[in-house]
């Protein structure tokens, strides 16, 4: 016998499933499921323009309630109380800087930084909470930054500590660059005390090339003379060569020959810079600055070491 097949619709077939219907149909008949009519390319076009319209006009309207809530005062109520603890773990210092650059008025982020009063030599030797000191004083005036220093200078030894830190010594560094020569005088009075130690320091010698570098010419002077006399020392230490370089740029034409004197009165202070990476340039620049006659006698007094200056890679 042929066998027959029943078409039946899509949706009835769903209904007779879910019901549990029986269909009585002939011997070898064969239930068959209508397949849908296609949609034409017109309306598959038209569908797929509505559906692309309604995902911009959601990403839209997402993109304008996110921007406003980040431009809104939730955004500083939420840390506000909070700065502190939050600042010395990984996230939460992102979300200090982040409230900080999005504080409605300079009232608003005084009053966030005002948490940190008391607390900023611990925020200094904070690997996180270190940015967020640096974060106030790239976006706050330098009157906002006094509390920072008049921390560094009610404990003795506070200044010198924080310059040789890890941390420590980028706000050092920062707040000579931000805040006036008035401001700094208390800083500036420590490092002229402890030239040669942080000289002679991996992270010390960037707060005494900074005083050369923006200090007043009275600080610059005092330096430049407790370098010339503690040349041998500093010279010959792994850090000094930059700082011994930064005198030779930032120092008074009239005191420059100073140095210049002291860095090449010794050969073994020769051969020590010119085997640095830094120093051998503050050698080579010192010997710029010198009279001819002085520098052949410099020179003079290095020909038993040649074979020594000979075996720098500079």
């Amino acid at each position: 016998m042929a066998s027959v097949s029943v078409v039946v619709p899509t949706c009835e077939l769903n209904k007779a499933l879910a019901n549990q219907w029986c269909f009585a149909t002939a011997p070898g008949a064969v239930l068959r499921a209508q397949e849908p009519e296609p949609e034409t390319l017109p309306e598959k076009g038209a569908k797929s323009r509505r559906r692309a319209m309604w995902s911009s006009n959601a990403s839209t309207a997402s993109g304008e309630t996110e921007s406003e809530m980040s431009r809104s005062p939730q955004c500083t109520c939420s840390i506000a109380g909070n700065v502190m603890s939050l600042s010395v773990s990984p996230e939460g210092c992102r979300q200090v800087q982040d409230a900080l650059d999005k504080a409605a008025s300079d009232s608003e982020r005084e009053l966030l930084v005002s948490e940190l009063h008391g607390h900023a030599i611990k925020a200094m030797r904070c690997p996180h909470a270190n940015h967020v000191l640096q974060k106030c004083i790239s976006i706050m005036p330098p009157t906002s930054l006094q509390f920072m220093i008049d921390e560094l200078s009610e404990q003795e030894g506070s200044v010198r500590r924080a310059a040789m830190h890890r941390y420590g010594s980028r706000i050092v560094q920062q707040l000579l660059r931000k805040c006036g020569p008035s401001q700094v005088r208390v800083l500036a009075k420590v490092i002229l005390e402890d030239v040669v130690a942080l000289s002679c320091h991996t992270f010390g010698k960037y707060a005494v090339t900074h005083l050369l570098e923006l200090g007043t010419a009275e600080q610059k002077y005092g330096l430049v003379r407790a370098i010339e006399r503690n040349i041998e020392t500093i010279a010959r230490s792994t850090s000094g060569g930059s700082v011994v370089a930064a005198a030779l740029s930032y120092a008074a034409k009239e005191d420059l020959v100073w140095i210049a004197r002291a860095t090449v009165q010794s050969p073994s202070i020769v051969v020590d810079m010119a085997h640095g990476r830094r120093s051998h340039a503050a050698l080579l620049h010192a010997l710029s600055v010198l009279p001819r006659h002085e520098v052949l006698r410099a020179f003079g007094g290095m020909i038993q070491r040649m074979p020594e200056l000979r075996t720098s890679r500079y």
